[in-house]
């Protein structure tokens, strides 16, 4: 029923197997892929990987990026096992089998669910704001540069959603790309990842897409905890490639006239605002 793919770039092995060990022995699981963006390939992690039936690994010296690599995974998923679902997951995550059970349930219930994340926790259990708008140039560059001037003003934390309390079910236009759980079916309609981006807003635009045709949903009622390294914070090299990709990005969909953005901004605050009320 379920295929999973994660990137991997110069990890410790320690941390791949920890990763492994939280949800390798559930039934739901067909196929994992462990593929590996490094310049030089770790045979740690291809033992690691040998070691469980349901891994298969690949290394790709060339590293094309975080959307190539997820795309090149699933299709080794898919040829292996073509699993109903497909979750792209971060090395950074820990979750549990019984969190997929809960989540792979729910989107059985819910066919037009196309995309489903549960509530994202910080590693000392406070909510992740893994849910946004789609984003305004002006909300990615001051997250990025001036977060602790911007991230006070109503804009930025609308953007964030700081009024969603996270107690019922939203479509939400963008969900962090730490965790996308997908109906493999979809994520073949669409054409994958866009690998322009080598990285960072791939997942903003793998969900908009998504969303144009289908659900988008956070579950709240179950999650996982995220270490949300934030690689390019610490590196002016991936500070260039956050920003390429940006620029990237705005010249697909718009800078400043972007009509999708701004329906689909409209319609997640009124679902916020009636299910306010109702509660």
């Amino acid at each position: 029923m379920l295929s999973i793919s994660i990137v991997t770039y110069n990890n410790t092995i320690g941390s791949l197997d920890k990763c492994l060990s939280n949800f390798i022995d559930s039934s739901l699981i067909d196929v994992v892929c462990i593929y590996e963006n490094s310049e030089e390939p770790c045979l740690q992690h291809k033992e690691l990987a040998s070691k469980y039936s349901k891994v298969i690994y690949n290394s790709d010296s060339r590293n094309l990026g975080y959307g190539f690599g997820h795309n090149q995974a699933f299709k080794l998923c898919y040829e292996k096992s073509q699993s109903k679902y497909h979750l792209i997951m971060n090395l950074d995550i820990e979750v549990s089998a019984a969190t997929l059970e809960s989540l792979t349930s729910y989107m059985e219930r819910s066919p037009e669910t196309l995309h489903c994340m549960p509530k994202v926790l910080n590693p000392d259990l406070s909510i992740q704001r893994a849910c946004k708008q789609v984003p305004s140039p002006l909300n990615l560059i001051a997250r990025r540069f001036l977060p602790s001037f911007f991230n006070r003003l109503p804009t930025q934390r609308q953007y964030e959603l700081y009024n969603y309390d996270y107690s019922f079910v939203l479509n939400c236009p963008y969900l962090s790309g730490c965790f996308m759980l997908l109906r493999s079916n979809a994520f073949k309609q669409i054409g994958m990842f866009d690998t322009r981006f080598f990285m960072y807003p791939e997942d903003i635009d793998l969900t908009r897409r998504l969303h144009k045709i289908g659900k988008t949903e956070c579950y709240p009622f179950v999650s996982i905890v995220h270490q949300h390294e934030q690689a390019s914070y610490g590196s002016w090299r991936m500070t260039w490639v956050h920003v390429r990709s940006m620029i990237k990005y705005f010249n697909k969909w718009g800078w400043i006239l972007d009509s999708d953005r701004r329906r689909f901004n409209a319609r997640i605050e009124e679902t916020i605002s009636i299910n306010s009320l109702k509660s």
